[in-house]
């Protein structure tokens, strides 16, 4: 293929490759938990809308950072907690809290084993 050719890129190419990039990845995630968020406050108490927040910690995985998925988790726990504060009344606070900490629980132990593993393929690599 002629030099000219691959030098001469679609613009569809090229949001592709930003995507996929770290930058992109980290765009993305900081896109998507401020959306979800945004959504979070505007639902009432009850509806599992803070669900979604396992989509940036998935999304945090394919960043090439280290500390992408702690940073990812503690970022959505300072959310997860906005997010209740600040979401209009619908079911009873009890319930609520305990439905919000068992997910925190779940997502707690989900971001220990992506880490994890993402942790043993980072060493793998640079073997």
């Amino acid at each position: 293929m002629p030099t000219h050719r691959r030098r001469n890129q679609s613009l569809l190419t090229k949001a592709l490759e930003f995507l996929a990039s770290d930058l992109g990845i980290v765009t993305i995630t900081v896109l998507t938990i401020l959306c979800i968020y945004l959504l979070d406050t505007m639902t009432p108490l009850g509806e599992p809308v803070w669900l979604l927040y396992l989509i940036p910690l998935a999304l945090s995985y394919w960043s090439d950072r280290y500390y992408a998925i702690p940073a990812v988790f503690i970022a959505i726990a300072l959310f997860l907690i906005a997010g209740f504060l600040l979401s209009p009344q619908g079911i009873a606070v009890n319930y609520a809290i305990l439905m919000r900490f068992t997910f925190f629980l779940i997502f707690f132990i989900a971001a220990i084993l992506l880490w994890w593993v993402r942790r043993k393929q980072i060493t793998e690599e640079r073997l």
